[in-house]
């Protein structure tokens, strides 16, 4: 199987499970102020890293897609899910931490002098 192929199997599954996680019950342990930001940019930058993986050259779609799993797991953990609550900022750190890794590769690309369009 291709790298891309597997990339684009690992960004489903990776995207699935992160909402199965999200909308699980939310689990005890310690409240360390603002770790959970930290968390959902590590979690969307992996997510927009993987994407690249299956769909290289897409940086944009890569922005655009994590940006809308991110919201969409906002609005089901608003109304869907008991003992969770959407937070915006949670969706604001999703998009900084994809946007980070889609702009680490834009610019590892243009350094490699890559010919791959980046849309």
């Amino acid at each position: 199987m291709q790298l891309r192929g597997v990339g684009r199997a690992a960004t489903v599954a990776y995207m699935a499970l992160i909402l199965y996680l999200a909308l699980a019950p939310a689990p005890d342990g310690p409240q360390i102020p603002h770790l959970d930001k930290l968390i959902h940019m590590v979690l969307w930058g992996a997510m927009a890293g993987l994407f690249l993986v299956g769909w290289p050259g897409r940086a944009r779609w890569a922005l655009i897609v994590c940006a809308l799993h991110g919201a969409a797991t906002e609005v089901m953990q608003g109304t869907l899910v008991m003992g969770r609550s959407a937070e915006w900022l949670d969706w604001v750190a999703d998009v900084i931490g994809a946007g980070v890794v889609v702009g680490l590769a834009v610019w590892a690309q243009s350094r490699r002098g890559d010919a791959t369009p980046v849309a």
